[in-house]
């Protein structure tokens, strides 16, 4: 289900944001996701309290790790196909796997770094020939993998904050996000008014994949870690590159199809997700 909702949401990100900017498109995306979802469910079931008592680490995750990553997905969406973003995101196990053997001393025995070794070997089959500042493409593909590196560091951060619920952290980090992002989004708010199906794109990306999304990926990460649940990602790129084709005519090359399951299989060795002798998968 959620790799449904951020499937789509790269897909719409992608076809949404030539009429809105990516600014105002990722503001709508965000205030929606919280004030249609995530902040009446919060106050209904705890009150003002637990937003007002967190407001620090709440801070934090929404300027960092929320309004940061999404306002650069929303400007690489300009110059990249939809397919790329997901494939390029769907890295982003590989980093949290990296980034939790640094905070939290888990170990990554071989099997996992055969898989990080894999995983990266993946990526730079995508991209190694195509990075570069002097093209937009080029650039927003350095953004994506920058935001891939800091979903990594923002799952590893959500698990140290024992004492917030879920349902408080998805609702803190997206308000702030849209709080954060307001000033530009008005700043370039597009003169002429998007058309419906503009709007009817926005609004998914707000209520499915920002609202109930961030509720089911947060509730991962507290039952089955922050690593495990960036697993996500296996279907994700799958889902939108099949919908890119169908509602964008993205063309599906071989070449991204190969770097999608090469990272995949590098994933799964990475969350030791492969079932060994004796060993069932993700134990």
């Amino acid at each position: 289900m959620l790799a449904c909702a951020w499937g789509g949401a790269y897909l719409f990100m992608r076809a949404a944001v030539p009429s809105f900017g990516a600014a105002p498109m990722v503001f709508l995306r965000l205030a929606m996701g919280s004030l249609l979802v995530l902040l009446p469910l919060t106050l209904w079931k705890f009150g003002p309290g637990p937003l007002i008592r967190h407001w620090k680490p709440l801070l934090i995750y929404g300027t960092m790790f929320t309004a940061i990553p999404f306002i650069g997905l929303g400007w690489s969406a300009r110059s990249i196909s939809a397919g790329l973003l997901a494939v390029l995101q769907s890295a982003a196990p590989l980093f949290s796997a990296l980034i939790a053997r640094w905070w939290t001393k888990e170990p990554i025995t071989p099997m996992r770094a055969a898989g990080l070794v894999i995983g990266l070997a993946g990526v730079a089959l995508l991209v190694w020939d195509q990075i570069s500042v002097r093209s937009d493409a080029g650039l927003a593909i350095i953004v994506t993998l920058l935001v891939t590196v800091m979903w990594g560091v923002s799952s590893n951060y959500a698990r140290t904050l024992h004492d917030v619920d879920p349902i408080v952290l998805a609702t803190g980090s997206i308000g702030i996000g849209a709080l954060v992002l307001a000033p530009g989004a008005l700043t370039n708010w597009p003169q002429q008014i998007p058309g419906l199906r503009a709007w009817a794109e926005v609004t998914f990306m707000g209520v499915v994949a920002s609202g109930f999304g961030f509720l089911l990926y947060f509730g991962l990460i507290r039952k089955i870690g922050p690593v495990r649940a960036t697993s996500v990602s296996f279907l994700t790129p799958v889902v939108t590159m099949i919908l890119g084709a169908l509602y964008l005519g993205e063309a599906l090359t071989l070449r991204m199809i190969t770097g999608c399951a090469v990272i995949i299989v590098g994933t799964a060795l990475t969350l030791d997700l492969v079932p060994r002798p004796g060993k069932q998968a993700g134990s």
